[in-house]
């Protein structure tokens, strides 16, 4: 009899992130005029887009702690209750502009309190082996609601500029029923005498530091882009109409290969990927001054974002192999810090000196680029070509990061034998029994762990690789 697949834990957190997103990105297309129509400057729209970014940087690392206290979900749900709480208030539409901007700067804090706890419960429910695909997983459902997201918002503007705060709020509501059902992976579902053990020092291991200044040139690059490339584009003569179709040429490589790209990036070396793909990207950014022709412009886009496809997935997942169990909101809000951090500074300086010369912000962030992929070629930790099945056959050596469970089997479930095994328990105490050196009739003899490994593995050729999470007409990642 064909045996019931069983579901992907981490789905409903995907599922979650691509409706959500979907109402958030709503919002893109019409928060500035949001502001005009308020009476506000040109200054003040800048401040009022800003602020939920600089809150969003500010709370990453504290959020991340936070997560690693107290869990994942309590984290995951409070941030987006409270992002729709105030989503609701704006739509109210209620008092000066000031204080409205002050509900915005607490949007971007939810925002930011959000990231860690979710990045690191993706981490929780993925094995070492397959988290870079897990990452470009997350990277499709929100492109997928990029796509979407600002059709709806500038569609509900034209009713009310304020309602697309409604959508949002709506949106994310609806999100956290997805989330609800995520399992909690943090410190409260560890076991009481489990020893906490920090993350390793930022300045001190190479890997995390490039990791996270690699995040933070995509982030000052990317944001870079927001600012100057309507415009860019606009002196060259592309309607409004082109410089839409010019996104959505750039997001849709990374929808169809984000998967692919993910797998690829568990499977490879990944200076091999990260300092190509960097460089390719870079050198895209340099060249765009120079450029006339839109559709020469647009060619050169989709190769840049074919070079981009694998560059965050791999970045997170070489995060998440540096931090302990305990220590995964943490080391997620570092990066996250990065990341935002490197987003607010693209957005305010790149994105102004485009007004002194227009190839500045390029070559700038072009360079930035080139310059971080020479580092990443040479000090990102590589993953040699088959490192997923050297993952997999740790199982069977006790290595504790190797033995991640499936997908599959995170949570409590019988096997397929029917008897009842915690699985998270056992290998708790497959992991302590290798650290004090067991022997064969010591704590858990050779027997009990070896069916044990078995069953795991029995568990994994018949599933085979997680199947895909549930996400609606979506093809991409974050």
């Amino acid at each position: 009899m064909a045996t019931r697949k069983r579901p992907d834990p981490a789905g409903p957190l995907l599922l979650g992130q691509l409706v959500m997103f979907t109402g958030i990105a709503a919002l893109f297309p019409v928060v500035a005029l949001y502001v005009r129509h308020r009476g506000g400057s040109a200054l003040d729209a800048a401040l009022f887009i800003a602020a939920p970014m600089v809150a969003n940087t500010l709370v990453q690392v504290p959020a991340g702690r936070l997560t690693d206290r107290i869990g994942r979900r309590p984290v995951l749900i409070g941030a987006r209750l409270g992002y729709s709480v105030i989503c609701f208030a704006l739509f109210a539409d209620r008092g000066p502009l000031w204080l409205l901007a002050l509900l915005r700067a607490g949007q971007g804090a939810c925002s930011g309190a959000y990231v860690p706890a979710l990045l690191a419960a993706l981490t929780d429910l993925t094995p070492p082996d397959r988290r870079a695909t897990r990452f470009s997983q997350l990277q499709r459902a929100e492109l997928a609601g990029l796509l979407i997201g600002p059709a709806i918002g500038g569609a509900v503007a034209g009713w009310r500029d304020s309602a697309v705060f409604g959508v949002a709020g709506i949106a994310v509501l609806i999100g956290i029923g997805a989330i609800w059902r995520v399992p909690e992976t943090g410190s409260t579902a560890k076991r009481a005498h489990e020893p906490r053990t920090a993350p390793p020092r930022l300045l001190r291991n190479r890997g995390i530091l490039v990791a996270c200044l690699a995040l933070g040139t995509v982030g000052l690059v990317f944001t870079m882009y927001d600012v100057v490339w309507p415009q860019y584009l606009a002196a060259r003569g592309a309607s409004t109409f082109m410089i839409g179709i010019s996104i959505t040429l750039f997001a849709l490589p990374m929808l169809v290969l984000a998967t692919p790209g993910g797998r690829l990036a568990d499977r490879a070396d990944r200076r091999a990927i990260l300092g190509p793909a960097l460089a390719i990207a870079g050198s895209c950014a340099a060249t765009y001054p120079w450029l006339r022709s839109i559709p020469v412009i647009l060619v050169l886009g989709t190769v840049e974002a074919v070079a981009f496809v694998m560059v965050e997935p791999s970045l997170y997942a070489t995060l998440s192999e540096a931090a302990p169990p305990d220590g995964r909101g943490r080391m997620m809000g570092t990066g996250g810090l990065f990341q935002f951090g490197g987003s607010a500074i693209g957005a305010a300086v790149l994105g102004a000196l485009y007004g002194v010369r227009e190839g500045i912000p390029f070559w700038a962030g072009g360079a930035s680029l080139v310059l971080i992929a020479a580092v990443c070629a040479v000090a990102i930790p590589a993953r040699p070509p088959g490192a997923a099945s050297a993952a997999r056959g740790g199982r069977a050596r006790g290595d504790p990061e190797a033995g991640a469970l499936p997908l599959s089997v995170v949570e409590h479930r019988d096997d397929a034998a029917g008897a009842d095994v915690d699985r998270p328990l056992v290998a708790g105490e497959l992991d302590e029994a290798v650290a004090r050196g067991a022997e064969p009739g010591e704590g858990l003899g050779d027997a009990e762990l070896d069916g044990d490994v078995a069953a795991v593995d029995e568990t994994d050729d018949r599933h085979g690789s997680p199947s895909e999470p549930p996400l609606p007409g979506a093809a991409l990642g974050w």
